[in-house]
């Protein structure tokens, strides 16, 4: 049972991170660049120092959460409310973005050496400036911490971190490795398809971050 209750907790906090992973914008565009002068690591590597913004911040939210956990409780409905209705939003800008022309040429390009130290440098600066960053955690990444802190297991709140940083992870390896190739691999199509997938995925998450907060509003 514990193991079942890890996984989805895993699944949990990889879907809603990829609410975040997926929104075009400035790290989304170095990753490209990066992947097209570098190769297929360049995506896993400018995770790396996302993630080393992320971790302290997760480790404020825990620790505030923890210290004032009853605070919060008092408002879990809204924080999955509004949890909730912005990853609808997100997902509405994601179709929208899926639909149109692609703005960005795949160019297959030789493959070469280089060191890694910038693309780490770049994800940590462009996580550290990106303004959506702390509204992010504060809705949608709040309201998943909530759920696994809530879990019946103690370390659920791990299982859920554990599952946001392999979306990172998961999608930037993907985008990497997808334009270091070329068109070969990664056509309009196919980046449409997995866009679109993704955006319904996402719109069902929120739809039930929503119907948990207008659930314990009303109880």
């Amino acid at each position: 049972m514990d193991l079942l209750i890890g996984a989805s907790l895993v699944a949990l906090g990889f879907l809603t991170g990829l609410s975040g992973a997926v929104l075009p914008g400035p790290f989304f565009i170095f990753v490209l660049s990066e992947s097209m002068k570098k190769g297929v690591l360049s995506g896993p590597f400018t995770v790396l120092g996302h993630i080393s913004v992320e971790s302290p911040t997760i480790l404020v939210l825990l620790f505030l959460g923890l210290r004032l956990t009853d605070y919060f409780i008092k408002f879990k409905a809204f924080i999955y409310l509004i949890g909730g209705i912005t990853l609808i939003l997100m997902a509405s800008y994601i179709l929208r973005e899926a639909l149109t022309p692609s703005p960005y040429r795949i160019k297959a390009t030789r493959s070469y050496r280089y060191r890694y130290g910038g693309s780490i440098l770049g994800g940590f600066l462009l996580t550290a400036f990106n303004p959506s960053f702390i509204p992010w955690w504060m809705t949608i990444g709040w309201a998943t911490l909530i759920t696994g802190m809530q879990s019946p297991i103690w370390n659920g709140v791990l299982f859920v971190v554990i599952g946001h940083f392999l979306s990172d992870f998961a999608w930037y390896s993907f985008v990497s490795y997808s334009f270091s190739r070329g068109k070969r691999f990664l056509s309009e199509r196919r980046y449409k398809s997995a866009m679109l997938a993704i955006t319904a995925v996402m719109a069902a998450l929120g739809l039930v971050f929503f119907f948990i907060g207008t659930f314990s509003l009303l109880i």
